[in-house]
Parts: structure tokens; C-alpha cells; sequence
């Protein structure tokens, strides 16, 4: 009930911070390249792509939404009010849900490990800053 009565505000930020991660964190000036190359994506799918960008952006946003609303809830009814308690959260969330089920890609999938870390490494950033972001 508390969640529900609290602002929507706080979802919007983090989940608008979690897409802005995501855009920064998969630019080819960062691990954009590397990660097309794992994923054997070619410059011309890259391209094909990109004339979908803004409804994968809205596709994504949604989802992170969704999952700032999770934490969100979980902050509310742990009664977590401090960075340090956020913070070991996020990273609680990541090592639980999903390093560990995202291992699977690497044990079942046979995808590179860079892969897998690349990914992890992407939501152990995401989810720490979306708690910090959400006991604000």
C-alpha cells in the first residue's frame, strides 16, 4: 500500500538511469564493439537495427520500469532508507538474480564468458544505482 502511495517520480529517474547506463555502457566507444563482436552482430545489422532504435529505447525503458518498481517494493518492505543499505542491495538483487541466472548462457549456451561479464556487468551497475536512485 505504501508503494502504491508514493510517487511514480522516483521509477521514472531510475529507470530513465538505467537506460542512459545502457546506452553509455553498449556505445561502440565503450563495449558496443566488443559486444557486437561476440554476439557476431555486422555493422549492417547493427544498422538494419538502428531504424527501430527509439522503440527498442521505449521497449527498454519499460522494462527497466518494471524492475524499479521491483526493487521499489522490496526497499519498502526491508525498510531500507540509507545509500550504504541501497547500495548492498542492488548488488544483493544482481548476485541472486542475475549473475547466477545468467550463468546459464556461459554453462548451457557455450557464449563467451567476456559475454556473460559484459552483461553482469551492465546490471550490477544498473541495479545499484536504480536502489541508490530509489531511496532518494
Amino acid at each position: 500500500v505504501q508503494m502504491i502511495q508514493g510517487s511514480i517520480w522516483p521509477i521514472v529517474a531510475a529507470a530513465v538511469a538505467a537506460v542512459l547506463i545502457g546506452w553509455v555502457w553498449y556505445h561502440p566507444r565503450l563495449f558496443g564493439t566488443m559486444w557486437m563482436r561476440l554476439n557476431g552482430v555486422s555493422p549492417e545489422m547493427a544498422e538494419r537495427g538502428a531504424r527501430r532504435r527509439h522503440l527498442y529505447m521505449a521497449l527498454g525503458f519499460v522494462a527497466c520500469a518494471i524492475v524499479a518498481s521491483v526493487v521499489r517494493i522490496l526497499i519498502v518492505a526491508l525498510g531500507i532508507g540509507d545509500i550504504a543499505s541501497a547500495v548492498r542491495l542492488g548488488f544483493v538483487l544482481w548476485l541472486g538474480f542475475v549473475a547466477a541466472t545468467s550463468a546459464s548462457s556461459v554453462l548451457w549456451e557455450h557464449r563467451p564468458l567476456s559475454l556473460y561479464l559484459l552483461n553482469a556487468g551492465y546490471w550490477l551497475v544498473a541495479l545499484t544505482l536504480m536502489s541508490v536512485i530509489l531511496i532518494l
